[in-house]
């Protein structure tokens, strides 16, 4: 093959690996197995069942995401250059193979059981149907209702490990939903003038960089609650508590002390901060886990 052609195959596959935002699937998919190790689960061919599920459904469903939103990316900043809005992939192109991988991700989820698939086919639904399609052009706390998507691989996870979804999983889930406000809104606040241009509503942009900080400490306060009773209704240990609770504690101490002089650039510091919050606790639940299966 000529080396033109292998150039030009590599930057296509590039810019298809591109549209699947590898480090978020990533991230999704280790708190689906962290989750799945933490609820009991131990069998290697429901891992890589579930771990293959997790791959094609996020990656599926951040590619049609990618999509429906490449007009607000192109009046951005920071993703006019993603493969869509730049004009290397079209916007069929992308529905077409989104649509395929999660597809096969529902199917693959199917086959460990039904509550698996219906957790999958949960965070498809509010991803795509729920955050993108009808409240992220319509309202700030579009991310609450798109938290959901991003705690559905945690509810596939147990569900894969125990058959069922208990209230364990829902405190997991909320672990993560409370966490995505910080995780999002501080880069928000630091891209605010991005969202402004878009026409995006997001909460910076409508109530300001001082009432979203606010709002932030409060859901920090809920995650750091959300671990608290996760540890008291069990099945988990002193484990989980010891690895994950110091960085959600930090997080709360400095989100407090952002709230009382917020700035833009501040709002940089602080997603760093908040970053590696969820997967300390995540890593928690696996740990935890481990201990348990091993003693």
């Amino acid at each position: 093959m000529e080396a033109w052609a292998v150039s030009k195959l590599s930057s296509r596959i590039s810019d298809y690996v591109c549209l699947t935002k590898p480090k978020q699937t990533f991230l999704l998919l280790i708190t689906s197995v962290f989750t799945y190790i933490g609820a009991g689960g131990y069998r290697l061919d429901i891992l890589t069942l579930l771990t293959a599920a997790m791959v094609l459904s996020i990656s599926g469903t951040t590619a049609v995401n990618m999509a429906l939103d490449a007009d607000i990316d192109s009046m951005m900043g920071r993703t006019k250059q993603r493969p869509i809005p730049a004009g290397r992939v079209s916007r069929g192109e992308a529905l077409s193979f989104g649509i395929l991988l999660f597809l096969l991700g529902v199917a693959v989820a199917y086959l460990i059981n039904p509550w698996t698939a219906f957790s999958t086919s949960l965070g498809v639904v509010f991803d795509l149907i729920v955050y993108t399609l009808w409240t992220k052009r319509r309202t700030p706390l579009s991310i609450v209702f798109g938290g959901v998507a991003g705690a559905a691989p945690s509810l596939a996870g147990w569900a894969a490990a125990r058959g069922v979804l208990e209230l364990p999983a829902l405190l997991i889930a909320l672990i993560t939903i409370t966490w995505i406000p910080a995780h999002i809104w501080y880069i928000a606040i630091y891209h605010v003038e991005d969202y402004r241009a878009a026409g995006v509503p997001m909460l910076p942009v409508v109530v300001g960089v001082e009432k979203t900080a606010k709002i932030i400490v409060v859901s920090v306060a809920i995650m750091l609650a959300s671990e608290l009773a996760l540890f008291l209704v069990g099945p988990f240990g002193p484990a989980f508590l010891i690895i994950s609770l110091p960085s959600t504690l930090l997080l709360m101490y400095r989100s407090i002390l952002y709230a009382r002089n917020p700035t833009i650039e501040g709002a940089k510091k602080m997603y760093k901060t908040a970053s590696p919050v969820e997967g300390m606790a995540f890593l928690g639940i696996a740990v935890d886990g481990l201990l348990r299966i091993l003693l």
